[in-house]
Formats: C-alpha cells, sequence, structure tokens
C-alpha cells in the first residue's frame, strides 16, 4: 500500500483562501491525530491503526512544510514592512513555526519507529498533545488576529499574487 500525500489545496487563485484551507485541513488532521493516539494507547496498533498512522505521518511530512512554506515564502513577505502590528505579529507566527517543528521532530521519532513495528513508546500521549496543542493555538491565532487584519488590507490582486506564489513552489518541489 503506497501512502500519497494530497494536497488540501487545489485552488491557488486566492493565497489567504489556501492559508485558511490549510488551517483547516490541519485542525481535523489534529483531532484525527489526537483520536488514533489515544486508541493506539488504549488497544494498541493493528493493521488499521498502522494505515492510518501511516496516512497522518505522510500528510504531516509534507502539510506542516508547505503551509510554512506558504506563508514564510508567499505571504509574509507581501504584507511585511506596511503595518508595524502585522510585522510583529510575522515575527511571532515565525517563532511559532519553529516550535512547532520542533515538536514534530520529536514526535516523528516515535511515529517512525510504530510504523517500523515498535509498540508505542512511553509519553507518546503527552508528545502529541504538545505538538497538536501548538499547532492549534498557533492555527486559531492566525485565523482570528493575523488574517482578518490581512483581508483588509490586501487587494485581490495581491491576494492572487500570492496564490501564485505558492503553486509555483509547489511545481518546482514535486
Amino acid at each position: 500500500m503506497q501512502i500519497r500525500f494530497h494536497d488540501p489545496a487545489s485552488d491557488f487563485s486566492d493565497g489567504l483562501a489556501v492559508i485558511r484551507t490549510y488551517h483547516d485541513s490541519l485542525l481535523a488532521q489534529g483531532r484525527r491525530l489526537l483520536e488514533l493516539i489515544s486508541e493506539i494507547e488504549n488497544h494498541g496498533i493493528d493493521p488499521g491503526r498502522a494505515n492510518r498512522l501511516a496516512e497522518l505521518y505522510a500528510y504531516y511530512q509534507r502539510a506542516n512544510i508547505l503551509h510554512h512554506q506558504d506563508e514564510e515564502r508567499a505571504l509574509f513577505p507581501a504584507v511585511v514592512g506596511r503595518d508595524l502590528l502585522v510585522d510583529g505579529m510575522i515575527e511571532r507566527l515565525g517563532l511559532d513555526h519553529e516550535e512547532i517543528e520542533e515538536a514534530w521532530r520529536v514526535l516523528e521519532i516515535d511515529l517512525k519507529a510504530m510504523l517500523a513495528g515498535h509498540p508505542a513508546p512511553p509519553q507518546l500521549g503527552e508528545k502529541t498533545a504538545r505538538f497538536e496543542k501548538l499547532q492549534r493555538e498557533h492555527l486559531l491565532r492566525e485565523n482570528e488576529d493575523f488574517l482578518p487584519r490581512l483581508e483588509g488590507q490586501l487587494s485581490r490582486e495581491r491576494r492572487e499574487h500570492i496564490g501564485r506564489t505558492m503553486a509555483a513552489m509547489r511545481r518546482r518541489h514535486r
């Protein structure tokens, strides 16, 4: 069975819409990850859970990278230097990315081991909960504070340009 990543975004005509699509997807996958890890801790890993774990692992391996690149290489450069509050938000969001990526690296070690047939390691639930919490809080901060501020500042043309930049990055990294 080959597990493939399916990009949550299919329409890149509006860069902010791409960001929101990723946020919705990451929030939903975070809930799935927490539920699955709870099942594994309570009942062990069977073939069905192993397949779901492989799907989530493949998803996060690509989704986190793409989403952070979308923001750091397409969105942030398009808005930095125009509004001091937005600049401060960007700085904070960049620090969030580093913290989320580090939490993923820690969790990834355990998930890879489990996919290789090893039992669930100690503190798996805590590591998963930390990763998911960091990601969720970051996404909610963006949804509630950052994106609404940008929606009022970015023209339709600018949002289209950001979306085209995101699509071009994906074509280069296939």
